[in-house]
């Protein structure tokens, strides 16, 4: 009863601080520190998009323009149901039901699903994508995996960090991260792929998107949200550190040196092959989805 009247307060409290930021939030661990997000920037200059495919290709990683299926997608949204809860449940404009339902379809078409694979929806928090994939493909095992359940298995739930999933080796068909990996903080990115390549068969997959590429390797914080919180997000001195005003404790984007040093060496038993998304413009003035990484387990 009380949470409609705190949250008001709490979110004047959070921008008044953020606006009072440069007073109190500089530098951080010494170095001095943007405002804005580096997607912005990508969302504006398409050229930096261009940028980072030719530098990807000439790593040898395989990058592919990729283009929504428009059609396919209305056709989606007609026969899966998602709950109100769920971002408005695609009944109110405002919420960010598009861009979400979409992250989901275009995951799908990633991924070779039957009724016996075993599929992981990553960091989903209060998501129903393990739930659509179950009813919308048969799919007869799929787990949901966060932070907030309890660690452990219990039922179609997976508790506890995303590098520890508790599952046997090579027992993973499929595995989604939805506006997820971005999130983890310190070298959990790193540890989360070590455990990726353990649970993953020859040949599984694991679709990450948005995956959350920039020209210059940056870390975001919420300085206001945090010390509301009481958080001291993980940070990377070789990133580049900026504050957003969004209500998130961290975020990382990657550049290409730093998608190498941080995924790729450290699980060299995964394939990356990426896709740039041409169209999700066209889908919604609103939507984000620029980059697609796939993630592959070689078979030996």
């Amino acid at each position: 009863m009380l949470k409609p009247l705190i949250k008001p307060i709490y979110r004047f409290t959070h921008d008044l601080l953020n606006a009072c930021s440069p007073l109190w939030a500089y530098p951080l661990a010494g170095r001095p520190v943007k405002w804005g997000h580096i997607s912005a920037e990508h969302l504006q200059d398409p050229s930096l998009d261009e940028e980072l495919a030719r530098t990807f290709g000439s790593m040898g990683i395989a990058v592919e323009p990729y283009y929504i299926p428009e059609a396919a997608y209305r056709q989606y949204l007609r026969e899966v149901t998602y709950p109100d809860s769920y971002y408005g449940g695609g009944r109110d404009p405002k919420a960010n039901f598009t861009e979400k339902s979409l992250e989901h379809f275009v995951s799908l078409q990633f991924l070779q699903l039957n009724a016996h694979s075993v599929f992981v929806d990553i960091a989903a928090c209060n998501s129903p994508f393990h739930q659509i994939v179950r009813q919308y493909l048969g799919v007869q095992t799929t787990y949901q995996q966060d932070l907030i359940y309890p660690p452990g298995i219990h039922g179609h739930r997976i508790g506890g960090y995303a590098d520890k999933l508790y599952l046997p080796d090579e027992s993973v068909d499929a595995v989604t991260l939805h506006c997820s990996l971005e999130h983890f903080e310190g070298e959990g990115d790193t540890a989360f792929f070590r455990e990726l390549q353990r649970v993953l068969r020859p040949g599984g997959r694991a679709v990450v998107l948005p995956f959350y590429l920039a020209h210059i390797y940056t870390l975001h914080i919420d300085p206001a949200y945090n010390l509301l919180k009481g958080h001291r997000p993980g940070l990377d001195p070789q990133a580049q550190l900026r504050y957003c005003s969004w209500y998130q404790f961290f975020s990382r984007h990657y550049d290409p040196p730093a998608l190498q040093r941080r995924i790729l060496q450290q699980a060299p038993a995964l394939r990356l092959s990426l896709y740039r998304v041409m169209n999700f413009r066209q889908i919604d003035a609103r939507c984000y989805l620029r980059w697609v990484g796939v993630f592959e387990k070689r078979a030996e």
